[in-house]
Parts: structure tokens; C-alpha cells; sequence
């Protein structure tokens, strides 16, 4: 009995999320527990849920041991459907992974913004596939797609203004024959 009241106890004045496990995208076979910590972390001080959406490897600051960068969100934030983007990137210290910045990644909710998706880092750039909503947007899908890249810079994540912003996933029924 003393135990369930403790679980009780702990359930109701711990923060949301703080035994929340870590929700991760299909294909994502590895994800360190130093990344879990701090995205878990994270989650729990927005009051939501964790959810890594992506995840990639490679050498960003140029000392030829493989970093991580990681696209997550936190979800459910006040108990609906509002969710925060996030991008952390974690550098190999040669024994473990070191969180070393973090940058918003927009929300999904408000259909406004733009996001970032990484597919890559080459050439110590995170290379990005883009999402932006267009003005008539629905929340569910963001219709102008591109592509950009994040820099690492001065102990900050820094986006690259995208390159062939503008491509819309659909033809916009208003644009003139020629644009479509």
C-alpha cells in the first residue's frame, strides 16, 4: 500500500513527461541515451511528450569523429494536438556524445513557418529537405518544399536560406498554366 501511494504521490506533482518514454520514427535504428536524456528532458519542461522525427550522422566541426544531429518535437503540449519542433546536435567528444547547441524548428499546429528536415551532414553542413506553409495551408500539410542547409558557427545552429524555395508539393489552382 505504501508503495502505491508513493506512485500516486510521485505522479501528481512530477512534471508531465518525466516518465514519458521516447517515441522514435520508424527507421531510426540508434539513438544514444544521452540524446534520450536530453530530448526526455526537454519534453518534460514544455509539458509534453518526446518524439525524435530524425536523426543523422556525421562529422560537422571537422575532427573526423561522427556527430549527431536530431530533429525532435514535443508533443501534446496542454494536452492537445499543439506541438513544438526542436533540432539539437550532439558532438563525439571521443568517448560519448556532448550536447553542444539547439535551435526551435517551428510548430505543427498553426500552420505557419517553416521547418527543417535533415537528410544528411556533408562537408560540416547539416543538409535539409524544407517545409513551408503557404498562405491557404491546412495545419496537416505545408505545400512549398525546398531545400536548405544548418551550419554550426560559433557554438550556434544557423539556417541557410533555402535553395529552390517555392516548389509547391501541389499546383496552386491560381497560378497561370505556365507556372504549374
Amino acid at each position: 500500500m505504501k508503495r502505491f501511494w508513493t506512485l500516486v504521490f510521485l505522479a501528481a506533482f512530477l512534471p508531465a513527461g518525466t516518465f514519458a518514454a521516447v517515441d522514435v520514427a520508424d527507421g531510426i535504428k540508434k539513438v544514444e541515451p544521452e540524446i534520450k536524456a536530453y530530448v526526455k528532458k526537454r519534453a518534460a519542461r514544455e509539458g509534453g511528450a518526446p518524439y525524435i522525427s530524425a536523426l543523422v550522422r556525421g562529422d560537422i566541426n571537422g575532427d573526423a569523429k561522427e556527430d549527431v544531429f536530431v530533429a525532435y518535437a514535443v508533443e501534446g503540449i496542454g494536452g492537445g494536438n499543439f506541438s513544438l519542433l526542436f533540432q539539437a546536435l550532439f558532438l563525439n567528444d571521443g568517448k560519448r556524445l556532448v550536447f553542444r547547441a539547439e535551435r526551435p524548428n517551428g510548430s505543427f499546429g498553426t500552420a505557419q513557418g517553416k521547418s527543417y528536415i535533415p537528410r544528411k551532414i556533408e562537408k560540416g553542413r547539416v543538409i535539409c529537405e524544407t517545409d513551408e506553409y503557404g498562405p491557404d495551408d491546412g495545419v496537416c500539410c505545408p505545400s512549398i518544399k525546398g531545400e536548405g542547409e544548418i551550419l554550426f558557427r560559433d557554438g550556434k545552429l544557423i539556417e541557410v536560406e533555402s535553395v529552390g524555395r517555392g516548389k509547391r508539393a501541389r499546383p496552386d489552382p491560381t497560378d497561370p498554366p505556365a507556372a504549374r
